[in-house]
Parts: structure tokens; sequence; C-alpha cells
């Protein structure tokens, strides 16, 4: 009987030991469990950008759509202005800014389209733009009245016939039906040049823009300048300008509609 107890106390003993066992396994791996679970949080934590990071992409984007906004108000601010070119002989580049493809003179008045690192864009006829430096154009152009300018270009070719300007503006068809054919006709990549006795015309969009007379005696009239230069002198109008470009002792005089 004794022996009998004291295997059924030893069964006991042993069953309590491996219950216990088996609770400290369990709680080994729970932990371990829980001890892994954090550590896969945390890494995916550390996967996100920090808020600093993000608060300062988000500025930088601010800033630059600022700096883009008001790119685009000068921009705008510079286009449809008209200008007027400030010196005689002025070269005229293509997009690329190197290549010259017009020689604009003293006083020749363009839309502005834009303005670009130390150059701006000029509206040349219908077709062509181009692109000369800031330096070469004015916004500003002090002027005198229509018949000051007349008279001022009677002064300089006192031979002229007064009627002639009077196809200042028209369709060219028209002044060739009335002039007939010219002598010859000349092209660059903005006008063209219609030849007669004793003047030109200079063509621009099929409508004559401007009178040239080629060598005339030097004379000044007796009006003040918008401005005069050496290689030439600008009288501004309300509606014509008047052009004398001297050069080997002799001068050229144009009358040009604006």
């Amino acid at each position: 009987m004794k022996e009998e107890v004291r295997a059924s106390r030893a069964a006991s003993r042993k069953r309590k030991r491996l219950w216990q066992t088996v609770t400290v396994i369990a709680l080994i791996a729970s932990l371990v469990g829980v001890i892994a679970f954090a550590a896969l949080i945390d890494t995916k934590k550390s996967a996100l950008p920090e808020t600093d990071d993000i608060a300062t992409e988000s500025v930088n984007s601010e800033s630059e759509a600022t700096e883009e906004a008001e790119s685009e108000e000068e921009a705008d601010e510079s286009a449809g202005m008209y200008v007027y070119i400030a010196a005689p002989y002025t070269k005229v580049f293509a997009d690329d800014r190197v290549t010259v493809i017009y020689e604009a003179d003293l006083g020749d008045r363009f839309e502005q389209l834009e303005a670009v690192s130390g150059f701006v864009k000029l509206q040349l006829n219908e077709q062509t733009t181009g692109w000369v430096t800031e330096a070469q154009v004015t916004g500003e152009a002090t002027s005198v009245s229509d018949d000051d300018v007349t008279a001022a270009w009677k002064t300089v070719v006192p031979t002229a016939d007064a009627a002639t300007i009077e196809v200042l503006g028209q369709d060219i068809d028209s002044v060739r039906a009335t002039l007939g054919t010219p002598k010859a006709v000349q092209r660059d990549q903005v006008n063209e040049y219609h030849f007669y006795d004793g003047f030109f015309l200079m063509v621009r969009d099929q409508q004559v823009r401007a009178i040239d007379w080629d060598r005339q005696a030097v004379a000044t009239p007796d009006v003040t300048a918008t401005s005069s230069q050496n290689a030439g002198s600008w009288y501004e109008g309300e509606t014509r300008q008047l052009k004398l470009f001297p050069y080997d002792s002799v001068m050229r005089v144009r009358l040009e509609q604006k």
C-alpha cells in the first residue's frame, strides 16, 4: 500500500514539473513573439520619411511654384509692349541668339513678345520673330507733331514730290497700280524693297511702311531729334518717323509710317 502511495506521489510530481516546463516554454515563446512584432513595427516606421523631410519638400515645392508664377507674371508684363531700336545697324538674331537674320535701323518700332536673360524677343513681321539685347531697345521716345516731321522731311529732301508720301500705309498692289512696276525688287527676312526712279519703298506685310531717298545732301532739320548719333538721327512723330543715315558725305533719308 505504501509503495502505491509513493508511486502516485512521484507521478504527480512528474506531471507538475512537466506542466511548469510547458508553461515556461509558452511564456518564453510569447515573449519572443512580442519582441519580434515590436521590431517589425519599428522597421516599418523607419522606412517612412521623417516629418521634417516632408515639411522641407513641401516648402521647396511651394517656393518653386512661386518662382515660376513670378517669372510668368514678369513675362506677361513685357509681352505686348512696343519698343524702339536704340542704335543704328542693330543686329537681330534667330532663336539661337547667334545667327544674324536682320539688321534693324535706329528708331524701328516692334512689338516685344518676351524678355529672357538680357535679350528681348521682337515680332519683326507677321511671320518672323527675332532677338536683340535689352541694351539695344528703349520703351520711351520723345516726339513732335506729324507736321513737324513732314516739314523736317521737306527740308532734307526739297526736290521730292509731296504726293509721294501719300502711298505710306497703302497696300502694295494698289501702289503698284498707280506707280507701275518697280525697276527692281529686293527682299530680306523682314521686308521687300521696291525701287523706283529717285526713291524706293520699304514693304512689310504687303503694306508700304516707308519711303527712302538715297544719296541726299547732308542736312540737319530745325527740329529736336528723338535720338541723334554719329551713324544716324531719328525724329519721332505722332504717326510718322523721319530717319537720317549719313555715309560718305551723303545720307539716306527715310520717312516711315508707324
